[in-house]
Order: structure tokens, then sequence, then C-alpha cells
């Protein structure tokens, strides 16, 4: 498989702003496919915002989820990419901290539901996934799908690695501080002998994101991080045959 680029989508999504955040999006991902992107990942939350629950509720997911959806199958589809979107999930009655995954025929192909949520505070809308995701993206090979805290898990790692993978993906909204990361995605990438890509975010949501960092690890080091108080889209050049991530560059702004 020929080297492909990846784009990881580091955006301030605004909590309870759908509309907003839907347009910051359809913006960035037609941007990051004119760059060349073949596969684009956002931040956890990314339609929503992290803290949305206190403003708008949680009772718009159901309802508009078909919808939303379908709009961003548009996106997927118009842009020819690959889509790993974070976003409120509502599945059988329960709602998910989750992702959903476009081909770049519009197609959902895959979902992940956040595992590691918080039961307390602004995640305690959501129900915890129970299982490890792989997803096969032709071209771009098999890649194990985590969100945030997921990562924290050395098991859910053990059990994704286990699924064989050839690159673990997490969208996060992981702020730096007391609480924030602390070598989960170095040791990630060691444990599992694959390389780690994270798409964190930027702006305000309950906390200070703008030092935030969206990173890549390989085999237990970072190897390029970006943090930045203003939206950015950061670009990196992903070989499956070799599994090696290259040529880490970063665009400014959302277009």
């Amino acid at each position: 498989m020929a080297p492909q680029t990846i784009a990881l989508l580091h955006l301030a999504p605004e909590p309870g702003e759908i509309e907003r955040n839907m347009h910051a999006l359809d913006t960035a991902v037609r941007a990051a496919a004119r760059q060349g992107a073949a596969l684009v990942v956002t931040p956890e939350l990314a339609v929503s915002g992290y803290g949305f629950r206190d403003r708008i509720g949680t009772d718009w997911i159901e309802r508009d989820q078909a919808a939303m959806l379908r709009r961003i199958s548009g996106v997927a589809r118009e842009a020819g990419i690959f889509l790993v979107l974070g976003t409120p999930l509502a599945e059988g009655g329960s709602l998910f901290n989750g992702m959903a995954v476009f081909a770049p025929d519009g197609r959902e192909i895959g979902r992940h539901r956040k595992i590691n949520v918080l039961r307390v505070g602004a995640e305690s809308w959501s129900m915890p996934g129970d299982r490890a995701t792989v997803l096969p993206l032709e071209g771009l090979g098999r890649l194990g799908l985590f969100v945030c805290a997921d990562m924290y898990s050395e098991r859910l790692v053990a059990e994704t690695a286990a699924l064989g993978c050839d690159l673990l993906v997490s969208s996060a909204a992981w702020a730096p501080g007391e609480h924030g990361p602390n070598g989960e995605w170095e040791r990630a990438s060691l444990a599992a002998a694959r390389p780690v890509l994270v798409c964190n975010r930027t702006g305000l949501d309950g906390l200070d994101f703008s030092r935030a960092q969206s990173v890549a690890a390989v085999d237990g080091r970072l190897t390029a991080a970006h943090a930045s108080a203003e939206p950015a889209t950061v670009l990196v050049d992903w070989t499956p045959a070799t599994r090696g991530l290259d040529n880490w560059r970063v665009m400014a702004g959302r277009a």
C-alpha cells in the first residue's frame, strides 16, 4: 500500500453549538481533502462540544442523529475521504460518546463507543461501550479506534492489538493539568507495538484546551506534537506497509 496522508482536525468545538460546529467540520474536512488527505480524524465530540449537556440537554441526539449523519456522510462522499467523526450516538435507547466512521462513498462503515467514560459530570449522559474496535480501511490498513481515556486502559490497548491492527487512532478532548495525559499515548504505542495518532482539540469548553496536544507516538515516545490556541489541521504521511509516520506538518486555521 502506497503512503497516504492522514489529517487530524485540531478544532475548537463549542459546547451546544451544533450548527456552528458542523460548519467548522465541513470546512476543515474539505480543506484537508484539498491537501491530499485520504483519512480525516476529528476530536472527541466534535459535533457537540464536550460540555453540551448543561446547555442543550440530550434529547436532540436521537431526534437529530439520522439527519446529522446523512449530512456528514455527504461531506465524506463529496470530499472523497475516509472520516472518523467524534459525536454523541443514540443506539437502542442508550446514548454513547462515540465515533462514526465513513467511507469515501459516504457509507457509514463502523462505530466505536467510548468505554472509559466518566460517570459523573459532563459525560454522565453516556453509557460505556463494551468492546474494542478495529476497522479495515482500504489503502490505510487496519485501524484500532479509541476515544480519549480509552487509551488509559492497558487492557483495552492489549485487546485492540490482539484483534490485529496497523495503527491506533484516538479522538480526544484531553487538556493538560492535574488529570491530563501523562504518558498514556507513549505507553500504548510501546505495548501494542503500533504507532499511535491522537486528534485532540483546542478552545475553551469547561477546561482550557489551548495547550492540549495532538500527537504521534511511536515505540514509546512522542515523535511529533501540536498545540495551539487557534484551530489548525495537522497532516502526516502514513505508510501502511512499514507502519511509518512521516512528514508531520500543520495548516493553520479552519480552511
